[in-house]
């Protein structure tokens, strides 16, 4: 199966009407702080230096969090190559932050996201980006319970960064995740912890009073713990292999790896080879 074009973005590829289809089946949350921003505070996601900068830094972390989890690197080979010949779904791929970062890897980079300005931003900018002019990401306008019907068992790896704890219906978003995986592909996940801890730092202190994030981007009630998260894979024929810590210092805009998951937890599984099987 291949998509309509694997030519350098051009446009965006729109195959949902999602003014109908937010509804009980679908994982938009239509009250979270993405869906209701207005385009001029989403406009400054690609600002390295403004309010969204944690996002920009959490790359040198969750990069080769993916990159290792997918390849073995051989000293000595580039890295502008190693993930070349992987076909990568990013699931709520924003403005492509991530996206440009697989990319830059060699990867074959599919990103999709409910929002068209996301979108808009994410094309303009890696249009403008000389180090993907022969390796550009593809966006499409999609939720991810659509996209995974059309593109069943299509990717070696999805990856969904930061946007768990965005959606609404977490079960079906899972499902369509695992959906759209290839049978032994990867599924690769990080997202803030439901912790008193997690809820004191990024929410009262770090969108409140540092400003490390805009005001209201996370709702407590909409975190999830690693233990409810790798229950959901598992439901859905997955085995997780790991899942780790992280957290962030707003001083010098770093993150890195804990030995505990009160911040965040980054969680790697791997989809069933027999799923198909299973199923008949």
């Amino acid at each position: 199966m291949v998509f309509r074009s694997s030519s350098p973005v051009t446009g965006i590829s729109n195959n949902v009407n999602f003014i109908s289809r937010r509804d009980a089946h679908s994982t938009i949350d239509s009250k979270d702080f993405f869906q209701v921003s207005n385009s001029k505070q989403l406009e400054s996601l690609w600002d390295p230096h403004g309010i969204f900068l944690s996002l920009h830094s959490l790359n040198y972390l969750r990069l080769p969090f993916i990159r290792d989890g997918l390849v073995d690197i051989a000293p000595g080979e580039k890295f502008s190559t190693c993930l070349k010949g992987k076909k990568i779904l990013e699931v709520g791929s924003g403005a492509g932050i991530l996206s440009e970062g697989l990319a830059k890897y060699g990867a074959e980079v599919i990103g999709i996201d409910s929002s068209k300005v996301m979108l808009e931003l994410a094309i303009d900018h890696c249009s403008k980006n000389k180090r993907l002019a022969n390796n550009k990401p593809t966006y499409i306008l999609s939720t991810v319970e659509d996209h995974s019907m059309s593109y069943p068992d299509m990717y070696d790896a999805v990856v969904v960064s930061e946007v768990i704890e965005h959606v609404g219906q977490k079960e079906l978003f899972v499902e369509s995740c695992v959906r759209a995986t290839k049978p032994g592909g990867k599924l690769f996940i990080t997202t803030p912890s439901r912790t008193r801890f997690a809820h004191f730092t990024l929410i009262f202190l770090y969108e409140n009073f540092l400003k490390c994030y805009p005001k209201g981007a996370h709702q407590y009630d909409s975190l999830m713990t690693p233990s409810e998260l790798k229950f959901m894979l598992e439901m859905n024929d997955c085995h997780v292999e790991d899942i780790k810590g992280y957290i962030y210092n707003p001083f010098s805009n770093q993150w890195s790896w804990t030995n505990h998951k009160l911040y965040s937890f980054a969680t790697l599984a791997v989809k069933s080879p027999n799923t198909n099987d299973n199923k008949n």
